[in-house]
């Protein structure tokens, strides 16, 4: 039994079920409060101060710890709607696969050790987005076949979406600055606590595997009969017979030529 699994035996009741519907709901409701509070100049006063910043946290503005999973995606028009359907989509399939409790739990760890990274970022107010984003990671590791309409037209397998969503985080990791590194990869963190064992099996199988078709590629390269007269082998001359005589083995067209030697010899 995993820690996980003892995690859910002894907690399993307090998880929330259908917790996507609620974080979306709860975004949405953000979103349409925030738009009496957008200014001239594109800032919004509301999603300012919902943004997780360790400064003002640690100066006594705590309901930013609270309020950063509800914090509204930066996407506008149609394509805001589009996101939120992925999100309550995915996130509803990896409920069914796994549970309420570990969708509740995969979210908590990832929104807490992003915010925990967040504190080396004093004065740097971040968003959900990457948290938000490795429930799409998580989708597409476990489900890499289900395909997505790119622009509403064009099938893409969800597979090659996540190649490119880590591709985009690497580039993230390597342009930034530590403090930021150390951000993104807390972010992402969760995704390898739930499904590093399961990609070390995998590399380690796919590695014997590997193994084992050499060898078998080897072995069948390899003649398997040697004649101690001619040197002929079943791979050099696959049309004649092997026989083995006092240890040692011959092909048909030498054991002839001996009868024959023989024969003339009597």
């Amino acid at each position: 039994m995993t820690f996980l699994d003892k995690l859910e035996r002894k907690f399993g009741s307090w998880a929330i079920p259908n917790i996507a519907a609620y974080l979306v709901g709860g975004q949405v409701v953000i979103w349409l409060l925030s738009l009496s509070f957008r200014e001239f100049d594109g800032s919004n006063a509301l999603l300012e101060r919902m943004l997780f910043d360790s400064a003002k946290v640690l100066e006594g503005e705590v309901l930013r710890i609270f309020a950063f999973p509800l914090i509204p995606p930066l996407s506008g028009g149609i394509f805001l709607f589009f996101v939120w359907y992925i999100f309550y989509m995915m996130a509803g399939a990896l409920e069914s696969q796994w549970g309420a409790f570990r969708l509740n739990a995969y979210l908590l760890v990832g929104a807490v050790l992003g915010m925990v990274a967040g504190l080396l970022l004093p004065g740097i107010a971040i968003d959900n987005s990457i948290w938000g984003q490795t429930i799409f990671l998580a989708f597409a590791y476990l489900f890499p076949d289900f395909e997505l309409r790119l622009f509403f037209i064009l099938p893409v397998k969800v597979r090659w979406l996540g190649w490119i969503a880590w591709a985009m985080l690497a580039l993230m990791f390597v342009a930034a600055p530590w403090q930021f590194k150390i951000f993104v990869a807390a972010s992402v963190a969760n995704f390898f606590i739930f499904f590093g064992k399961d990609i070390l099996f995998k590399a380690k199988s796919k590695k014997r595997l590997s193994y084992l078709k050499s060898e078998k590629v080897k072995q069948m390269a390899e003649p398997f009969h040697i004649c101690s007269q001619c040197g002929a082998t079943d791979k050099s001359h696959s049309e004649r017979l092997f026989r083995y005589r006092s240890d040692a083995c011959i092909c048909d067209r030498c054991l002839a030529t001996d009868s024959n030697d023989s024969a003339e010899a009597q």
